[in-house]
């Protein structure tokens, strides 16, 4: 199976090349990858590409900390949807819960949990999934200086970790990372983390946060809601960004447009539709998308239009196609 990752993942790569002396699009044509992806955040490319791409970045630019420059670009709006429900979170912990949860639709090959087992020193835990050796220190380097920003979106911009550890046994220009954490960072260790402290994970979140805003802003305005008075274009849109992370209700679609649940059924009424139908249709859509990937499992399939079991889109794959998936993806490919 070929991981995947969402194309906002390479957000700030134009820039560090560019700053370093570098020609992105050359860097990104040899590994394959088509500059013009880059401005589709609903793309998704091999996170193999992705990892090969910062490691030959930092070698051609002679930048050992390619990835952590890269970081500074990136916080928690690069999940997408995911930071929309980790906002409406009422503690910071429940909010790490909900991105460990939902971190496959941004990329599977990405692993994060919670470690609990030192109550007073909590570590969020960061793994990058790829078979082989390959090298990936400044894809690490990248994960975990987005989740440092990630945290600062959570708890606002005073957050530091009690330490940040790194299984790399060796870090160029370390001193750099003590700067950039603001806090002890070890290496040689076991595991790739930040660790917390205890207090952090019970906090509650500041939804008036300015920062917290900011991103917030940035994410819907790259959805661009407002620029169309088209309530099914702007029903569509949010569809299509909750349906990954199975939260494509009605009520939640409502209240990010502003409107009462009772005002928003009448609005698509009146343009002869109704929610069901706008979601039953982005589906239908959505899963021949997916189908005409070959390499893409069912299952991630499936997760991707919303449903929580493989067999509730069998049935709907029958019932839109009048065949199984395996049979529509054998009739797309062909």
């Amino acid at each position: 199976m070929t991981s995947l990752i969402r194309t906002t993942s390479f957000t700030g790569f134009r820039e560090v090349t560019s700053q370093l002396g570098g020609n992105a699009d050359l860097m990104l044509e040899h590994f394959r990858l088509n500059p013009d992806l880059l401005m589709d955040e609903d793309a998704r490319v091999p996170l193999r590409s992705l990892v090969g791409l910062l490691e030959f970045a930092a070698r051609e630019l002679e930048c050992p900390d390619f990835g952590l420059r890269m970081a500074e670009y990136q916080d928690l709006h690069i999940l997408g949807p995911i930071a929309v429900i980790a906002r409406t979170c009422a503690t910071a912990g429940e909010a790490l819960a909900q991105i460990i949860r939902f971190i496959g639709y941004h990329s599977p090959g990405i692993r994060l949990d919670l470690d609990l087992s030192e109550a007073k020193a909590p570590r969020l835990l960061i793994d990058i999934r790829l078979s082989g050796h390959s090298p990936r220190r400044q894809m690490e380097a990248l994960a975990m200086g987005v989740a440092h920003n990630g945290m600062k979106v959570l708890y606002g911009d005073n957050f530091v970790a009690q330490s940040v550890l790194f299984s790399a046994h060796h870090l160029p220009a370390q001193a750099r990372y003590g700067r950039y954490f603001k806090t002890q960072v070890y290496t040689g260790q076991s595991c790739n983390a930040l660790v917390l402290r205890d207090k952090q994970l019970s906090q509650r979140i500041e939804q008036q946060a300015p920062y917290l805003h900011h991103a917030l802003e940035r994410y819907f305005d790259e959805f661009d809601l407002q620029a169309t008075s088209d309530v099914v274009k702007q029903v569509e849109r949010l569809v299509l960004r909750m349906m990954p992370i199975q939260r494509c209700r009605l009520p939640l679609i409502a209240e990010q447009l502003g409107m009462h649940v009772r005002m928003l059924q009448r609005r698509l009424a009146e343009e002869g539709r109704s929610f069901d139908e706008v979601v039953e249709t982005l589906r239908r859509e959505r899963a021949d998308h997916y189908l005409a990937e070959k390499h893409m499992p069912m299952s991630q399939v499936a997760g991707l239009l919303g449903y929580s079991e493989q067999s509730v889109f069998n049935r709907a794959c029958r019932r839109w196609f009048l065949m199984s998936p395996g049979a529509r993806r054998r009739q797309l490919l062909e």
